[in-house]
């Protein structure tokens, strides 16, 4: 046992030493200007990792192929396939989001926040521990910021000014994931994840991590697809979209805590079938006469 675990740590170890050299050679082709890569980096990373993943989804919606993957879409019939003229509108507003307003809450976070933290060596990356650390932190710290702006947005003084532009896809896909009104952007997508990473004094690689990862979280709950492999979320934003005033966050903790959790369309039916076939003949005849 004690060989296994002495094993493990040095290849561990030796993972890590090749991140570090990586993360090295990167620098030295990039640079190690902190507003440079805070500002520019980060809104070149989640402008690219938004592409690529939304450009996979967009082939499919648009070709309806391939044939054996539409049994997973959750809403059978919608953007089958997607209206062209509507997307391009929703791509425009989506490209202006990422680059214009990223670029600008990016600077304004480094100005006022980001540069003050520089309390490590950006060519030296934290420990796996402390990025782990990280990101367990931001999904709570995201998940309460982002459940009561999101909320907010769907209060009758603001949403038909504000939010409805996001809820005009009630069958969402994921190039629209960032179709939102620039008030919108900023107060519940930006806002959040910057400021969980401010309060937790994040390197800049970790930074860049939680962008991606957040970012294709989030394009697979607007997608449209619930595939094997899928989470739970996926279902549980489709449903919001569908209903509008259920499932506001992305974990689904603060929903249920308050009383906006609904269970996805399938899940019920999957749950009602379970209970069905618990219940003995007799007692289903009873309920029904009742």
């Amino acid at each position: 046992m004690d060989t296994f675990i002495s094993s493990l740590a040095t290849r561990w170890r030796f993972m890590g030493d090749i991140i570090q050299s990586l993360w090295g050679a990167l620098l030295d082709v990039i640079g190690e200007d902190p507003r440079t890569l805070w500002v520019v980096g980060s809104t070149v990373v989640i402008f690219s990792v938004y592409w690529l993943y939304a450009i996979i989804f967009t082939i499919m919606d648009i070709t309806n192929r391939p044939k054996f993957l539409r049994k997973y879409k959750i809403q059978p019939g919608q953007n089958e396939p997607v209206d062209l003229q509507k997307l391009w509108k929703a791509v425009k507003v989506v490209l202006f989001n990422l680059t214009v307003l990223n670029l600008g809450f990016s600077w304004l976070m480094f100005e006022v926040v980001y540069r003050y933290q520089q309390n490590t060596e950006i060519r030296v990356l934290p420990t796996f521990g402390r990025a782990l650390f990280d990101f367990a932190c931001f999904v709570v710290l995201e998940e309460i910021m982002f459940y009561y702006s999101h909320r907010l947005l769907h209060h009758k003084a603001i949403y038909k000014y504000v939010h409805k532009k996001h809820h005009e896809w009630t069958s969402p896909v994921a190039a629209m994931t960032l179709y939102a009104h620039p008030v919108e952007h900023i107060v519940a997508n930006l806002i959040p994840v910057g400021f969980s990473l401010a309060l937790l004094r994040s390197h800049i690689a970790v930074a860049w991590m939680v962008f991606a990862l957040a970012i294709m979280n989030s394009m697979n709950d607007h997608a449209g697809y619930s595939f094997p492999w899928s989470g739970g979320s996926v279902r549980f934003h489709d449903y919001h979209h569908a209903k509008f005033n259920y499932n506001y966050g992305v974990t689904g903790w603060l929903d249920k805590l308050h009383g906006t959790y609904r269970v996805p369309h399938k899940e019920g039916a999957a749950k009602a079938q379970k209970v069905k076939t618990l219940l003995k003949p007799n007692q289903l005849v009873k309920k029904k006469s009742k």
